[in-house]
């Protein structure tokens, strides 16, 4: 039997950051539940410490009684790990309660012995995350004493309130999974559903209690955050031994997350050599041939996928030292099919005469527009393609003023089956070292990097939207035992990611094209150009301890937690989108003069002061916790945890904001537009919460004793979200990032009183009034068609999202 009830209470559940026309924001103000915070604050305050991520081991727990239910102190209490051969052991306090710390996930033979009573076995699988307990009745020694061996012995969780789910490596491997992502394993945890709100967005595919899909933290071995691959995939599933999900974490170790933790923990060596071989090849032979295709009569293009993995672990010296390696990849090649339109070769006649008639045979309009009508003859499929549109009966020119002759099409169609190949491949190794029976040393490194063609476009490739990714990461965890009734874990970790996104040469692609053009309907001609790349280099650190010291019916938790992230950013100038709205106004080189409201181009152009932002934050988060016995079959936890997550840091001062807060700012229209808004600001936000507290109380009882499996847990508590991500909204606002719409007449970049010479004048002019301190009324004079462009705010102190959350359960 197994039910759970929960909920989670916003006091703010975004601090949400919102754009708003000249000025910015009004940031909610949190209210914690004060009378329960304060309660809670008092009975905690004695043990406030330090916090960490106990995501790389689990616990073990039990307590000994005889054939009566009566405990048993000192018994004497043994665990082996079967695989590695190492030993611990401690005794039963008066409680008869015996507790093992820090150990790693794997299979346990646990023997108990007292004088007095026969000595008894177990075979006990410790899981990560939350400690499992297993309960011991020793029998009276007859005469002649035998050793008792039982089946695997059944775990509970009953030493605390934590919500979670373990799915072990027989799970992880056999359950179906699309591409054998990582993330996807936990849409089969209890309580867990599909997201629909960021569709094929990586790492946020589900949901767990309602809580919002960006709500939780991942960790491998501990070390947060590990990216998700260029394929959408997160590998490594042939590494992983375990994953723990906590979908409500009232221990301390559990922070940076409101809606939970979603830890890994990878393979290691044993006593034993093993490891294994999987491939999985999927291709056109299994797949059958799309419907447009069909319906179009062309061939069933080409598509494959090859997924491999391989492990190999074993001992380099037995008991002591063991390795463990892994690799796997994935490589596809899945045709995007599309849709296209191109121009007709006696619309592309009729428009160039028209061109060089207005702008003459040299102009820049004669150039460009032979450029364009050049890509798209060269497309892939053009050749092939059919007279109309794809509606029947079209020919696709529709407003166009002139005729072209009875039947003769204005646009041509073709289907495009274009694919790129695809990869991404990982690489790990692993060794653990038992120094001594108290301390033992695991190091690991990874390596992965991939690329893919995120969309191929249909009329050159030069303008493909390329992802590529290389990531290292490093880490090492040492534990260290302080006799049977004291532990510690510390972790020190590095990792680096080098991604890129937008087209694989800038040069070439602006030289093919140098801006955006877009086609609206019905017309629909295909988009050409994208002179667009973005590049980030991600470094993080992180330092974590732990540490657990037992006595009497008390178990204290004391940990510290740091990660420091920089990360350099660069972004290229935006070459505007040009959109002519009709295809008269793409006939005239950008406007018809006879109907210029309807037959018009609009462009869209930024333009960025700073391309370049390099960027620096942490967190650290402290935590204390004190879980007490309060009687052989009740265990009540208090928590207090502590945050700090930083502003982020601009080194080139490439952030802008308000002078203040939404409400505090002055809103009257003549004061100049620079005193409203500061610029060069080297910090993100105004101010953020100095300490995010987090007070938790948890419980676990088993009613019916501690013989029986019954166990009723719960516990309620304050989580926080972190505010990194709408850091970058700051990065966006004027006069950093000015973005002007401008419609009419001049569709050619280089003709003269061309949209892009008056985007870029009125760019000038607002940088210029900017400065010299205009008010509003001064530029919209100065430039034409001004809008006050949108900022985005915050208050004066910028609050993280706040959740209070409960939940009962029985197991």
């Amino acid at each position: 039997m197994h039910a759970r009830i929960s909920a989670a209470v916003s006091c703010d559940p975004c601090e949400f950051v919102r754009s708003l026309e000249f000025l910015g924001v009004d940031s909610m103000r949190i209210w914690p539940l004060r009378l329960v915070l304060v309660l809670l604050l008092l009975a905690v305050c004695g043990c406030q410490k330090l916090n960490a991520q106990t995501t790389t081991s689990g616990a073990l727990a039990g307590v000994v009684t005889d054939q009566s239910n009566a405990l048993l102190p000192d018994a004497d209490v043994e665990i082996r790990d079967n695989a590695k051969g190492t030993t611990k052991s401690t005794k039963t306090d008066r409680e008869g309660v015996y507790r093992f710390f820090f150990l790693a996930p794997a299979t346990y033979t646990l023997t108990v012995t007292r004088a007095g009573f026969r000595e008894e076995k177990r075979t006990v699988d410790v899981l990560l995350g939350p400690a499992v307990s297993v309960n011991v009745t020793l029998q009276i020694a007859k005469s002649r004493s035998e050793i008792t061996v039982t089946d695997e012995a059944p775990l509970i969780h009953a030493e605390n309130g934590d919500a979670s789910a373990t799915i072990n490596q027989k799970q992880i491997s056999e359950v179906p999974n699309p591409g054998n992502d990582l993330t996807y394993v936990v849409q089969t945890t209890p309580g867990a559903v599909m997201n629909t709100d960021v569709p094929n967005a990586p790492g946020m595919n589900f949901s767990i209690l309602g809580m919002p899909s960006t709500s939780y933290l991942y960790s491998i071995d501990g070390v947060d955050n590990p990216p998700t691959g260029v394929l959408g995939l997160l590998l490594g599933q042939n590494e992983i031994q375990e994953a723990t999900v906590v979908s409500t974490g009232y221990s301390g170790q559990f922070g940076n997350a409101a809606g939970g933790n979603i830890n890994y923990i990878t393979k290691s060596g044993s006593n034993q050599f093993h490891g294994n071989v999987q491939y999985y090849w999927n291709g056109r032979v299994f797949n059958a041939n799309d419907w447009f295709n069909n319906a179009f009569g062309n061939p069933r293009p080409f598509d494959v996928a090859n997924q491999w993995a391989g492990s190999f672990g074993g001992p380099v010296r037995k008991d002591k030292l063991f390795f463990f390696f892994d690799t796997e990849g994935l490589r596809v090649l899945v045709p995007q099919i599309t849709q296209v339109l191109i121009p007709s070769p006696q619309f592309e006649a009729a428009t160039i005469a028209n061109i060089d008639s207005r702008f003459g045979t040299t102009s820049a309009s004669d150039t460009l527009y032979k450029k364009i009508f050049n890509l798209y003859n060269a497309a892939p499929g053009a050749s092939s393609a059919a007279a109309g549109s794809f509606v029947p009966g079209d020919l696709g020119c529709i407003g166009l003023p002139i005729s072209l002759g009875a039947g003769v099409p204005c646009v041509m169609h073709f289907l495009s089956n274009r694919g790129s190949p695809s990869q991404d491949a990982l690489t790990a190794a692993r060794g653990d070292w038992n120094l001594s029976g108290s301390d033992r040393i695991s190091f690991r490194v990874q390596h992965d990097a991939g690329h893919t063609t995120f969309f191929n476009h249909p009329i050159s490739s030069l303008f493909d939207n390329k992802v590529k990714q290389t990531w290292w990461q490093g880490q090492a965890i040492a534990t260290h035992s302080f006799g049977p009734s004291a532990a510690s874990q510390f972790l020190l970790a590095y990792s680096h990611i080098d991604s890129s996104s937008g087209v694989d040469d800038l040069v070439k692609s602006l030289a093919a094209f140098p801006t955006k053009l877009f086609f609206n309907p019905p017309e629909q001609i295909w988009d050409l150009g994208n002179g667009f790349q973005f590049r980030n280099h991600l470094k993080q650190y992180q330092i974590s301890e732990d540490f657990v010291k037992s006595g009497k019916n008390h178990k204290f938790w004391f940990g510290a937690n740091f990660d420091r992230f920089h990360s350099s950013a660069f972004t290229s100038a935006d070459i505007g989108f040009l959109s002519p709205r009709t295809l008269d106004a793409f006939y005239q080189g950008g406007a018809d003069s006879n109907s210029p409201a309807i037959d018009f181009t609009q462009l869209n152009q930024s333009f960025r002061w700073i391309t370049y932002q390099p960027t620096a934050w942490y967190h650290l988060g402290l935590y204390g916790q004190d879980e007490w016995h309060a009687r052989s079959t009740l265990t009540l936890s208090l928590t207090l945890r502590a945050e700090h997550q930083s502003n982020l840091v601009c080194k080139t001062r490439c952030f802008a904001r308000l002078t203040g807060a939404f409400s505090a700012v002055s809103h009257d229209p003549n004061q100049p537009y620079n005193q409203a808004i500061l610029i060069n600001q080297k910090q993100a936000f105004q101010g953020l919460d100095k300490i995010l507290w987090s007070p938790r109380f948890s419980f676990a009882w088993q009613p019916f004793g501690v013989t029986h499996k019954t166990v009723l847990d719960g516990g309620i508590g304050v989580f926080h979200d972190s505010v990194d991500s709408i850091a970058s909204n700051f990065f966006n606002n004027p006069p950093l990032v000015n973005s002007f719409t401008v419609t009419g007449d001049g569709l050619t970049p280089d003709e003269t009183g061309s949209l892009f010479s008056k985007a870029a004048a009125s760019n000038s002019a607002f940088i210029n009034a900017f400065a010299s301190g205009q008010t509003l009324a001064q530029i919209q004079a100065t430039v034409p068609n001004f809008f006050p462009p949108g900022i985005t705010a915050a208050e004066k102190r910028t609050r993280a999202p706040q959740y209070q959350r409960w939940s009962l359960q029985l197991q």
